[in-house]
């Protein structure tokens, strides 16, 4: 694959994966409330839909690897856009919540087959020896979908109702993530999807006989991480509410989130170079740590809920490369898809039930110190489990 092939396919997946996340995972934080008012059910319900459609998602992302190592990104990635199209249109068009939870439920198995996991092994069957690079580059695209999409849902909730708004996150998925995938993303070099021009295929650092117990080790860091990260991204505007802040001022605060990524992640293509994954990955999970003791701290205050944002958003961009790129050095590419889907099963299954988990979170009435500090044990527990994962053997 030329090089100039990688640069055309970065850009268009970055896309995608903008629309894809901005529609799919984080719009129900904005629009959740109007949802569950005009419905006429629980938050514990309405989130429980949306749980639900990770754990579908979970439950799919092994096969959709697979898929994608068998068939080609191309072809997985354009039929979870129209899969992902069907799936908005039906969540616009719900009047019961049996009809909510089913399509959420399309919702999650669209999310599987469009979201960054299944983005990277499509993007690690046509990189080569660029694929870190080209990773970080597509992560800095994709670090903007709550940036772009929360003020979006809010200005599309005011002007047109949810309703509406979901229809129109239905047609994105038709006019620009199909025709970008179907157009631009190429077809794998074998059949596989594990050929890779002008690459050798790298084996990894682990020998075989330690790679079981650093992929479990890894997948509980993973998914500690995915739990956390889900209750925040969904509950993070109604727990700055609680602590203080206006709607528009919380939104305001979350909208950093999105930016604060692509900071990251801009230090990291820069700089990531001179370190190894292993090492960006230790420094980013405990800066979640510290994310979480200031904002627990934080009473009203705007100034800290933006020092959260910060290093919340700064960490969570990080993750996200190190989960894209850790696997292939611990494990190596060959098979990446298959590697990538069964690593973000046990993640995608923990941000299934953490929304309905922390559901009390939806409301902002609710005290969120005992919730919060809950999930700064589990912070810290995460990075401990990591380590294991990398340590040197």
């Amino acid at each position: 694959m030329t090089r100039s092939t990688v640069w055309r396919l970065v850009p268009a997946l970055g896309v995608t994966q903008i629309i894809s996340w901005g529609t799919l995972y984080y719009s129900i934080a904005v629009l959740g409330a109007s949802i569950r008012e005009e419905l006429g059910i629980s938050s514990a319900a309405l989130f429980g839909a949306y749980s639900l459609s990770l754990l579908l998602s979970a439950l799919v992302a092994p096969l959709a690897g697979r898929a994608i190592d068998r068939y080609g990104g191309r072809t997985v990635m354009s039929f979870g856009s129209a899969t992902a199209a069907v799936a908005l249109f039906c969540i616009a068009r719900v009047y019961s919540p049996f009809a909510l939870y089913a399509a959420w439920a399309l919702a999650g198995f669209a999310m599987a087959l469009t979201m960054y996991d299944a983005a990277f092994a499509t993007l690690s069957q046509h990189s080569g020896s660029r694929y870190r690079t080209a990773l970080t580059a597509l992560t800095l695209m994709g670090g903007l979908a709550s940036t772009v999409f929360w003020p979006t849902s809010l200005k599309g909730l005011e002007w047109f109702g949810w309703r509406d708004t979901m229809m129109f996150f239905a047609a994105l998925q038709v006019a620009v993530c199909l025709p970008l995938h179907l157009l631009l993303v190429p077809r794998p070099a074998s059949p596989d999807g594990s050929g890779r021009a002008g690459a050798t295929p790298e084996a990894g650092t682990l020998s075989m006989r330690s790679r079981r117990g650093a992929f479990i080790a890894l997948a509980i860091a993973f998914a500690l991480n995915g739990f956390i990260v889900s209750v925040l991204t969904i509950h993070l505007i109604t727990v700055l509410q609680g602590k203080g802040l206006a709607l528009e001022t919380a939104v305001w605060v979350g909208s950093f989130f999105g930016p604060m990524q692509v900071t990251g992640r801009i230090i990291e293509f820069s700089f990531g170079r001179r370190f190894s994954s292993r090492t960006i990955g230790m420094a980013a999970l405990w800066l979640l740590v510290a994310a979480l003791v200031v904002l627990i701290a934080q009473r009203g205050s705007v100034a800290l809920a933006l020092v959260f944002a910060v290093m919340f958003g700064f960490s969570n961009g990080v993750v996200t490369i190190v989960r894209g790129t850790v696997p292939a050095e611990l494990f190596g590419r060959a098979g990446y898809g298959s590697t990538l889907g069964n690593l973000a099963a046990p993640a995608l299954f923990a941000r299934a039930v953490a929304p309905f988990a922390f559901a009390p979170l939806a409301v902002p009435d609710t005290s969120s110190f005992g919730w919060l500090l809950i999930l700064l044990v589990m912070a810290v527990a995460s990075v401990a489990s990591f380590s294991i994962a990398v340590r040197r053997r």
